[in-house]
């Protein structure tokens, strides 16, 4: 139990200064699981009465990850025979690498209790844009897998891997998620599933004083939610690129591709191809026709099919184009998808419940975006709630923070630079990364995490990072992790707050 100390000190909280008399403040840990690409979190904070208060949140891998179902059986039965009561399950937003424990494992889950969950409002089946941007989500996730088989059906086989590697942040088939999803909404008893909003007061839990949760994003704004990118210069890496969902769902449209209709594409008539049916072949049809086998499928061989050209020189030269595929134009409109893909990813992840934690007595706060990109981030600068006669803002949060869970795996757009991490200006930062660079080349995301990123948090933090794939199995392995510009005496108060295992790291503030 927290004891008075006799002294007073001066508080920082935010939007509140003032000297009064203060408690002992609490401690808290925070766990990441170091069990590959994904995330999973646990919070452990002491009750004055006694007691811990346990708060998850997400639990997850990226499909594909080596050895992916062992290591979720790790973690869940870690938890499950360490923390079997959780007082609140958080889980983020629809992603796999955020979700595929509560469908890995399921049995342990259930062994489980949990008093509440909590979900952003884009969870709500009762909110009617919520249930907009899930039905788009869903349309745009169908067209996606079935564009991804017919690149692959056109020979396209490295464009329908960047796009099923980005598919696969929703599973292995259609409603992997949203069945991970439903099961975790199954755990909280009834009344207790929560749909939290950036208007809502900050959350206080009974029997657990001076700690408030503030819910940050997401945003409920559509234009918001679906800016994936920061403007030149707002982040650490580049741009992802320019839009093409409205042109890729136009045509997924036009060719009745499973699920996908004008509402998806945001239209009001139906969309036709440019020709007539008439005056139009199927493919299949056209291979089984000579003119069309041979000009646009088949091999060129001795018909003396050439192309002239001239060379540098400027003389006539003549080349044989062997394969004839490349006259066709049949699949071009596919090429939209791996844009596509990338904005629905980023779209999902701008849905990221996320929660700053703050210790009252100390002001010190605690952030966890999920994976939010860049337009949740945009939000916070106008958030602001009156609290005791006090004034409290998303950029004064930011300025207290002394955590940060690294968003999106350190990924290029889900940390802003002047509106986010040039914000948190505290001198004692610490930041978790949950990344596995190796398995995340794998993937084909090679600048995951960003370096300009990582080297603007170990320079904020003073080396204060901390990785799932660090080359770190135990804690006196944490000294190779210093940075050669950090005393000796400064390293050791952090690493005392740190216990590094193999399944997790665990820092204490």
């Amino acid at each position: 139990m927290a004891t008075k100390k006799t002294a007073t000190k001066k508080t920082a909280k935010p939007g509140i200064t003032k000297t009064e008399p203060v408690a002992k403040p609490h401690r808290i840990s925070v766990r990441m699981y170091r069990h590959g690409l994904g995330d999973c979190f646990l919070i452990i904070i002491p009750k004055p009465a006694g007691g811990d208060f346990r708060m998850l949140i997400d639990c997850g891998v990226v499909l594909g990850a080596d050895g992916a179902a062992e290591s979720m059986q790790k973690v869940v039965t870690h938890l499950a025979e360490n923390t079997p009561h959780i007082d609140v399950l958080v889980v983020t937003h629809e992603h796999w690498d955020h979700v595929s424990g509560f469908s890995q494992q399921a049995e342990r889950f259930k062994g489980m209790t949990f008093d509440n969950v909590w979900m952003a409002w884009t969870e709500d089946p009762a909110d009617p844009l919520a249930n907009k941007l899930r039905a788009e989500r869903r349309a745009a996730e169908n067209a996606l897998r079935m564009a991804a088989t017919r690149l692959g059906l056109a020979g396209q086989d490295e464009s329908a891997g960047r796009v099923n590697s980005l598919v696969s942040f929703f599973g292995a088939s259609a409603g992997s998620t949203e069945a991970a999803m439903t099961f975790a909404k199954g755990l909280a008893g009834k009344g207790k599933l929560r749909f939290c909003k950036p208007s809502d007061p900050p959350i206080e839990i009974e029997g657990l004083p001076g700690v408030r949760f503030w819910v940050l994003g997401p945003p409920r704004n559509e234009k918001l939610i679906k800016k994936a990118n920061p403007a030149k210069g707002d982040a650490y890496g580049l741009d992802a690129g320019p839009g093409g969902s409205q042109a890729f769902l136009m045509a997924a449209a036009a060719r009745d591709l499973e699920a996908v209709g004008t509402a998806a594409a945001g239209l009001d008539v139906p969309i036709q191809d440019p020709f007539d049916a008439e005056q139009c072949i199927p493919l299949e049809r056209a291979r089984q026709i000579p003119f069309f086998e041979r000009l646009y499928s088949g091999d060129a061989g001795d018909r003396g099919l050439r192309e002239k050209s001239a060379d540098q020189q400027g003389e006539i030269v003549f080349e044989d184009y062997r394969d004839q595929a490349w006259r066709r134009i049949d699949s071009d409109w596919l090429g939209a998808s791996e844009t596509m893909a990338l904005q629905l990813d980023s779209a999902t992840n701008n849905t990221s419940l996320v929660l700053a934690i703050e210790l009252e007595e100390s002001g010190d706060v605690l952030l966890f975006p999920g994976d939010a990109q860049a337009g949740n981030w945009l939000s916070w600068q106008d958030l602001k709630w009156t609290l005791g006669g006090h004034m409290v803002t998303g950029p004064e949060l930011l300025a207290h923070t002394v955590f940060y869970k690294v968003g999106h795996h350190g990924s290029h757009n889900a940390t802003l630079k002047a509106k986010g991490l040039e914000l948190m200006v505290r001198d004692d930062l610490v930041a978790m990364v949950p990344v596995n660079h190796a398995m995340a080349e794998k993937k084909g995301w090679g600048k995951m995490p960003l370096p300009d990123l990582m080297a603007q948090l170990r320079a904020k933090s003073r080396g204060r990072v901390l990785s799932i794939d660090d080359e770190v199995k135990a804690n006196t392995d944490l000294a190779a992790l210093k940075p050669a510009d950090v005393t000796a005496e400064e390293w050791k108060q952090f690493t005392d707050r740190v216990d590094a295992q193999e399944l997790y790291y665990e820092i204490t503030f």
